[in-house]
């Protein structure tokens, strides 16, 4: 094992181990200390900031509370009020006259506490009075939720918190989230008739005073059985309470419990804690600094290192090349430093070098030029035996000699067998539109029908507007081949294959379809994994290439945005759907056209030899 020497270790991780070492970990460290002192005071602060929501919350509710109950206490010891409950009335109109003088003079005309409070009731168990206004009689609320509640409790004051879900059907009712003060008034005595108050603080009065403090969190303020109040966005007073033991799945930032009345309400604040970082973007006079620290020692040894490094290994690289006999000459800026004098040493000694090799082996070399040469020669002539004119020659003499036979069916295949010949070995260009790719099926299937007559049925439809979209060449026509040879080849039955290309405001639709044998499941699934995992490697190692080639190319040509769905069942045929963006089929640049007619006009010359 060898022993680790400065010397060992390349230059550039030389300037790497100084630049970490001497600056990144100092900086790293001094800064991860700073931020961490920043951000402690940070949380500091807003610990304080909760505290004082807190108790902002606390003291508006209380506030508004205790107004309440303070106003009860007006009515408590309203004697005027006590004398109207306690009187027998002899008629609608009696009763009805010390109604309105009682408004007149007693705290019920009162606005409602600037808005503190939404309702007013007063129940008297006096069968003369009137039921109506802000008094009826007790028989009206015997059976209420709030009426059991306060005669189970036993107090003479009483803070009941409940949902009343009869204010959904009543317009004008007020919330169904009811907060009310329930009391006796038995200042004066009962002298055989009981009286209540019950007072509606205005729930939404109190829910925007939690509403107006704006924290990154939440606040909850429950009792003992609901949560009161909160500060999410959804929160309305005619939503059902929800249970206040909800809250003990969470783990709250802060808490505070203080009694109104008969009830212990609590106060849970759930503060997201702000991320380390959130401290640093903050103070941008910060960032800026840590940024600075860090940019202009790394560009400065960036730079030097580059200077050094760089040039070094390219002097290493081309040495390697010399070991292999491959004399070059280092053609970048040397500069004048000491590697700037080493670059221009080799290139001196490189071009001796060349020179000697030269003088040397220059017989050598012009004999070794003269037999490649020959070589290529014959190349060159074997590859014109196989040249594809020759081929196309042959055919259009067969054809000619055909019409000269009158067998004119023939001939018109074997032109067709040559056109489509030509265009599949002329790959110039790889693109062409749908309606020069429909040409081509049509011969396809021009030849096959030739071949069984009328055994294959062939369909197709062209959406309009969609013949001028471009594709790869001879894709749709591969599966269409694949169709006829293992579709309707492989029965004896009528084969139909249809295609039908449709478009939308965002797809390009090719569908195409046959009656053929079919795929078994496994086979089918086999196909399936193959195209899912399709790549050049298989293709070169598939026996059957033409649908696999078809979807690797159409994949590449979409920049894998196609999509592709095979189904097929035995005996039952197959379906294939491809389908492509129009942002790819519609946007070919001009060059390609232009290449394209290239292609064309060159395949007319070579038509013409």
């Amino acid at each position: 094992m060898k022993k680790l020497y400065f010397n060992n270790l390349t230059i550039r991780n030389k300037l790497l181990l100084i630049y970490v070492v001497c600056v990144l970990l100092p900086i790293i460290l001094t800064d991860a200390f700073i931020m961490y002192n920043v951000n402690a005071n940070s949380k500091e602060s807003q610990m304080r900031d909760l505290l004082h929501v807190m108790e902002r919350v606390e003291y508006n509710l209380s506030e508004k509370v205790d107004a309440s109950i303070l106003f009860t206490n007006n009515l408590y010891t309203d004697s005027l009020l006590n004398s109207f409950l306690n009187k027998k009335y002899t008629s609608y109109i009696d009763y009805y006259d010390h109604y309105t003088r009682l408004l007149q003079n007693n705290s019920l005309s009162y606005n409602y506490n600037y808005g503190l409070l939404y309702k007013i009731e007063i129940f008297a168990d006096n069968g003369t009075i009137l039921g109506g206004g802000k008094i009826s009689t007790l028989d009206t609320a015997r059976d209420t939720q709030w009426y059991q509640a306060f005669i189970d409790s036993g107090q003479d004051i009483f803070l009941y918190v409940y949902y009343d879900e009869t204010k959904k059907f009543i317009p004008g009712s007020g919330s169904c989230r009811t907060i009310s003060i329930i009391r006796k008034l038995d200042n004066f005595g009962n002298k055989g008739i009981e009286k209540v108050l019950k007072i509606d603080i205005d729930y939404n009065a109190m829910l925007k005073d939690v509403l107006n403090e704006k924290i990154n969190g939440e606040i909850y303020v429950r009792n003992n059985d609901y949560i009161l109040f909160s500060n999410l966005p959804n929160t309305s007073g005619m939503k059902v309470f929800t249970e206040a033991v909800s809250l003990d799945e969470k783990e709250s930032t802060m808490e505070k419990s203080f009694r109104k009345g008969n009830q212990e309400w609590e106060v849970v604040i759930l503060a997201k804690s702000a991320p380390f970082w959130s401290v640093l973007f903050q103070n941008k006079a910060m960032l800026f600094l840590i940024l600075l620290n860090l940019l202009i020692p790394t560009l400065l040894i960036y730079l030097v290192g580059k200077s050094i490094s760089h040039r070094l290994s390219i002097v290493a690289a081309y040495m390697k090349k010399v070991e292999k006999e491959q004399f070059e000459v280092i053609s970048i800026k040397e500069g004048e430093d000491e590697i700037g004098k080493l670059i221009h040493s080799y290139n001196m000694m490189v071009i001796k070098i060349k020179d000697l090799i030269e003088v040397v082996f220059k017989g050598n070399a012009e004999k070794q030029t003269l037999e490649l040469s020959k070589k290529q020669a014959e190349l060159k002539a074997i590859q014109s035996q196989v040249n594809p004119h020759f081929l196309f020659n042959t055919l259009e003499t067969i054809r000619m000699r055909s019409l000269l036979k009158g067998e004119s069916e023939t001939a018109n295949i074997i032109g067709e067998l040559a056109v489509l010949f030509r265009k599949s070995m002329n790959w110039g260009f790889d693109f062409i539109t749908i309606e020069e790719e429909m040409s081509f099926i049509e011969k396809y299937i021009n030849i096959q029908k030739y071949r069984f007559g009328d055994k294959i049925k062939f369909y197709h439809y062209i959406m309009d507007n969609c013949n001028q979209y471009r594709i790869p060449k001879l894709t749709i026509s591969s599966f269409v081949e694949n169709a006829c040879v293992h579709g309707i080849e492989a029965t004896t039955e009528e084969g139909v294959i249809s295609l039908t290309i449709t478009r939308n405001e965002e797809y390009l639709f090719i569908e195409i379809s046959d009656n053929g044998k079919g795929f078994e499941e496994k086979r089918l699934n086999e196909i399936r994994w193959m195209l899912e995992h399709a790549d050049s490697k298989m293709l070169n190692e598939s026996k059957s290439t033409g649908m696999l080639n078809a979807y690797l190319r159409l994949r590449m040509y979409s920049d894998g945005q196609i999509t592709f769905d095979i189904d097929s069942k035995l005996e039952n045929g197959t379906d294939i759907m491809i389908r492509i963006p129009l942002s790819v089929v519609d946007n070919e640049i001009d060059s390609n056209i232009i290449s394209n007619k290239e292609v064309t006009s060159d395949d007319k010359s070579n038509d013409s030899r």
